[in-house]
């Protein structure tokens, strides 16, 4: 029994600390790409990703989305000297881009928040310029789907004899 306890200990340890090393100090080891989207490795075949489970100290990848979204949050991940990844207290996401034409407005602002690309979450504020009134919704959501869920306002020129009189509009 204790040869038997011996044989395992000879043999298991030092693997076990040999792949706890590697983690720690000689990489860091695959993370998943956010949902909806992917990873790109740079300089290694599908054949190397695969079978790969550490990847070497300042190994960068670069995370891609599917379809019409965008990736918030960091793009890009260093492998970093303690096996972590840089910025992995914020959170990468792949979302739903919706049209910019919502993000600006004649004769009025826009204001997006949060700021950024304008992607599934984002809520728009209009408001006309003075002179003008605004004719539709003031806000708009940029649904799950990636459309906005009202249809975009008009600033109209405010009608009155101050303003025809001025040609302001």
């Amino acid at each position: 029994m204790v040869q038997l306890l011996f044989l395992v200990i000879s043999n298991v340890l030092p693997t076990l600390i040999a792949s706890m090393h590697n983690s720690a100090t000689g990489g860091c080891a695959i993370i998943r790409p956010p949902r909806d989207g992917g990873i790109r490795y740079r300089g290694l075949t599908q054949e190397q990703i695969r079978s790969v489970q550490i990847l070497p100290v300042d190994y960068e990848i670069e995370y891609i989305c599917r379809g019409n979204r965008v990736i918030v949050g960091p793009k890009v991940r260093k492998c970093l000297p303690d096996g972590t990844w840089t910025d992995m207290d914020q959170q990468s996401k792949c979302l739903f881009l919706c049209p910019h034409v919502w993000t600006s407005l004649e004769n009025g602002r826009v204001a997006l928040h949060p700021p950024g690309p304008p992607v599934e979450g984002t809520v728009v504020h209009y408001s006309c310029h003075a002179g003008f009134l605004l004719e539709g919704r003031n806000i708009s959501h940029c649904t799950k789907q990636g459309n906005w869920d009202s249809p975009k306002p008009l600033c109209i020129c405010e009608l009155s004899w101050t303003s025809l009189l001025h040609s302001a509009c």
